[in-house]
């Protein structure tokens, strides 16, 4: 080969070299995302059959824990909270529990005292509900209420649920779900098939990045509001 030839296959090597990166690249991206979404899949699968989504097969508890949701400045109950305690409530209605435990953030908008106050109005007696105002985040609700009972039945959406029973099992709490959202309370679920699954899309993110800070001993650093009010 004469002095500045350039090799034969060099023209063929550069194209190769080019999708090859290409390649690689694509393939560490579907490990980091396969990562990201595998912790949250794997609790999905491991409590698929401890969430119900008909109260009849529902087993007996003392508690309902309901967790707490968006409540509006007028106290008018959001979709979400709605749900949740309307499924608390028929629970008790049916005697498939005793008491009702309602945890939610009392720093905005009342969400625990409004709730127990729709679920005095829809006939729960006053002595068999337990409020806790400091359930600002889904594992302080599941620490409060390990002071109060080693099992319970979790009532919140299908979407929570896996990481929820995750955290209140963490606590030493023996539980079972019931999917709020599975019952069919709810006559109208937004107006856009498109945007309803957007926030489903939306909501599995969420409960994927929230189940590794949970696993990484970051969750409780960063949400710690209900631990130092507790101090």
């Amino acid at each position: 080969m004469g002095r500045g030839q350039a090799p034969r296959n060099a023209d063929k090597l550069q194209p190769c070299s080019g999708w090859a990166v290409l390649l690689r690249a694509g393939g560490y991206l579907i490990i980091v995302v396969s990562l990201f979404f595998l912790p949250q899949v794997a609790l999905i699968v491991r409590y698929n059959n401890g969430i119900y989504e008909q109260l009849d097969a529902v087993p007996e508890r003392e508690y309902a824990v309901v967790f707490g949701a968006y409540v509006f400045e007028d106290d008018t109950l959001s979709d979400a909270a709605w749900e949740r305690i309307e499924a608390g409530v028929q629970l008790y209605r049916q005697r498939k529990v005793r008491k009702l435990f309602i945890s939610g953030d009392n720093e905005s908008n009342q969400q625990a005292d409004a709730m127990a106050r729709y679920a005095r109005e829809r006939g729960v007696a006053e002595q068999d509900i337990l409020v806790d105002p400091l359930g600002i985040d889904t594992h302080d609700t599941c620490r409060h209420f390990a002071q109060f009972a080693s099992e319970g039945i979790l009532v919140t959406q299908a979407f929570h649920l896996p990481r929820a029973m995750w955290m209140c099992e963490r606590e030493g709490v023996n539980i079972v779900g019931v999917a709020s959202n599975r019952l069919g309370l709810l006559s109208k679920r937004g107006e856009y098939p498109l945007a309803i699954y957007g926030v489903r899309i939306q909501r599995f993110l969420r409960e994927s990045a929230l189940t590794w800070a949970f696993a990484l001993g970051i969750y409780d650093r960063v949400s710690n509001k209900a631990e130092q009010l507790e101090q």
